[in-house]
């Protein structure tokens, strides 16, 4: 009995504080509204924004069709060796290929006069060729016939087989070698003779070659050969003469081939 009781008194107990909880959350007093409220008006839903067409998009490689992808790899090819061969025409070396246009082909120098001493060449080669034979002549014959003729040809300064040497000195020298070879035979051989000439310097250079024999009775001495001769004749005075002597043998022996009315030539 004593156990229904304190059931039902907690029963009872339970239930006094479920209505007591309800009765404080409600308020204590709710007026009425005075008139029926309106119902808010709904906001007005934002207006959706005009779409923009889409930028259309570049197609991707792999939605290229095939043939327009190879065709981009052949002009991409193209490109390239072109290129390449500017490159090599940049460093190549230039070539200019002669102008063919007339207005840039350059016009040939005028005549010019020869100068006024070329024109005297020809004369004084005739002279200084004749002034040899005759100095070679005048060493033929026999005596000291050669010393008394030396001022005809020599200048008054001479460089005599490469020493210089006054006229009077030569002199002596042609008149030492005529008494050592008393007889003497000299000729040019033909077609040996040739002439240089200067201009500037107002000269020209005889070369040639002539055979030679010289005797001495006395002593029974003979000396025979062939030898070339270098004779600069100079034109810068009145008259030509020689400035410069050399000789040089060339062989010795029996080589003279003169005619033997040469040895009487003065």
């Amino acid at each position: 009995m004593r156990s229904f009781l304190r059931t039902v008194s907690v029963a009872a107990l339970l239930g006094t504080l479920l209505c007591a909880g309800e009765a404080g959350a409600q308020p204590g007093w709710v007026d009425p509204p005075s008139k029926a409220a309106k119902p808010a008006p709904e906001a007005a839903a934002p207006k959706p924004a005009a779409s923009k067409p889409a930028a259309p998009q570049a197609a991707s490689p792999e939605s290229e069709p095939a043939p327009r992808r190879r065709a981009e790899r052949r002009r991409s090819a193209r490109t390239e060796r072109a290129e390449r061969r500017r490159a090599q025409a940049h460093h190549a070396p230039i070539r200019h290929a002669p102008s063919r246009r007339l207005a840039e082909t350059p016009a040939p120098p005028p005549a010019m006069a020869a100068p006024a001493a070329d024109a005297r060449f020809g004369e004084w080669a005739e002279t200084a060729q004749r002034l040899a034979d005759d100095y070679v002549d005048s060493v033929s014959g026999t005596g000291a016939g050669l010393a008394t003729t030396a001022p005809r040809f020599y200048a008054e300064q001479v460089r005599f087989h490469g020493r210089v040497m006054s006229l009077p000195a030569l002199v002596a020298e042609k008149r030492r070698f005529a008494r050592r070879w008393p007889d003497r035979r000299y000729e040019l051989q033909p077609g040996t003779m040739r002439t240089a000439c200067n201009g500037a310097a107002a000269t020209c250079v005889v070369r040639a070659v002539f055979s030679f024999q010289a005797r001495n009775p006395a002593t029974g001495a003979l000396s025979q050969g062939v030898s070339d001769l270098t004779l600069e004749v100079s034109f810068a005075g009145g008259r030509p003469v020689i400035v410069s002597e050399s000789s040089r043998v060339l062989r010795r022996g029996a080589a003279y081939s003169a005619a033997p009315s040469a040895a009487g030539r003065a």
